[in-house]
């Protein structure tokens, strides 16, 4: 298969990887829980407990040999499950949306659709779901122009969202629920930037204009109805995440890395109030992320272990302090923290790109990219 070259939009981004989805509840397939601690407890009979850190460790990511895989550097962008068994898999690549009902041991095709890159997806129950294209404009290959599709029968058939008012977004990269009413998706990496958003369960769209605040927009949060987030690239060519507190008629910079050449990317809520941000660079280094721990009112840029630039894409954390974070480049290290981002490790059993983690629960995580890897810890 011939894979679709996206156009760089500054000459900084010689190479873009692709964005996706950024649903993060504190719990289920958007974020982690927070009810496990990374230091063991008293054990019964058996003694003192196996800490966090000793669980991950031991249980290693597996990549799932039958999941749906690219290579020769396309990867695969998102996937949403809606309990550990039953999932979506979002493969631009394959112009594709896959299944799986049994955890992963196997995957049928929801929908395919040559020319549509879906680049996210997402549900908001058993029935009810929503995948992201990125677009035409940016590769020849692409040409559905339709941004946003739906499905209301659990995958079996998927049709294009067109009650969308305001200007209209050349592409979706990532969507994400606060509850069954209130759905935002946001767009696109290479621009334009625009927020899309539902207070009626997708029944209609509006779509607002982020091009003052973002040049691109990669990821989206929200906590109520009115406070909420966009992650992406501002126009000084960096790392920036803005905030609303009125539901998107004002927004605010909250976020910007010190990194020139920098893309903010993977937005992760562990928990209400401690979420990470993965910072891509594409020029130079040091690697860093970013961290707050009041819900997104404000940050603080940290290392990586590492001086080089460091093209974060993914971040994941099961609770507020253990997590990783994966580039986009198979020939950079992963890496994983137990302590919140203090001290990082490198991580021997994911290799990149990897773009989305999810955790369902303490015990259970995916992460999805040229390859799809699951994580299963004892309980």
């Amino acid at each position: 298969m011939t894979y679709p070259r996206l156009l760089p939009l500054v000459s900084i981004l010689l190479a873009l990887p692709a964005c996706t989805d950024g649903d993060e509840n504190p719990t289920g397939s958007g974020g982690g829980s927070t009810s496990t601690s990374t230091t063991g407890g008293t054990g019964g009979a058996g003694g003192m407990a196996p800490s966090l850190a000793d669980l991950v460790r031991n249980n290693p990511w597996v990549v799932l040999p039958n999941a749906p895989s690219v290579s020769g550097g396309p990867k695969q962008d998102d996937a949403y499950f809606l309990d550990a068994q039953h999932g979506f898999l979002a493969s631009g690549p394959e112009w594709s949306i896959f299944e799986t009902q049994d955890g992963g041991d196997t995957w049928t095709t929801s929908v395919e659709q040559q020319g549509t890159f879906f680049r996210a997806v997402h549900f908001v129950d058993a029935m009810h779901g929503f995948a992201g294209n990125l677009g035409t404009g940016l590769s020849s290959a692409i040409d559905d122009p339709n941004v946003l599709y739906e499905t209301t029968d659990g995958g079996t058939t998927w049709a294009p969202v067109s009650n969308i008012t305001g200007p209209a977004p050349s592409g979706i990269c990532n969507i994400a629920a606060l509850d069954g009413d209130h759905i935002y998706a946001v767009g696109r990496a290479n621009g334009p930037s625009h927020l899309m958003s539902s207070t009626d369960g997708g029944a209609s769209w509006t779509s607002i204009d982020l091009g003052t605040h973002l040049m691109m927009a990669i990821d989206v949060h929200f906590s109520s109805p009115t406070e909420g987030l966009v992650a992406g690239m501002g126009p000084g060519q960096t790392c920036v995440v803005i905030r609303t507190t009125d539901g998107g008629g004002s927004w605010t910079p909250v976020f910007t890395s010190t990194t020139a050449g920098s893309l903010c990317w993977k937005l992760d809520f562990p928990s209400a109030e401690v979420g990470y941000i993965a910072v891509q660079d594409t020029t130079s280094g040091p690697g860093t992320f970013g961290k707050t721990t009041d819900g997104g009112a404000t940050w603080q840029e940290l290392p990586l272990p590492t001086t080089e630039a460091y093209g974060a894409l993914a971040a994941g954390f099961i609770n507020e302090e253990v997590g990783w974070m994966v580039s986009n480049n198979s020939g950079l290290p992963a890496y994983r923290t137990f302590d919140g981002g203090m001290t990082w490790e490198e991580e021997p059993n994911l290799t990149g790109p990897v773009n989305r983690i999810r955790f369902l629960d303490d015990g259970t995580g995916y992460a999805v990219g040229a390859q799809v890897y699951k994580l299963v810890l004892p309980q």
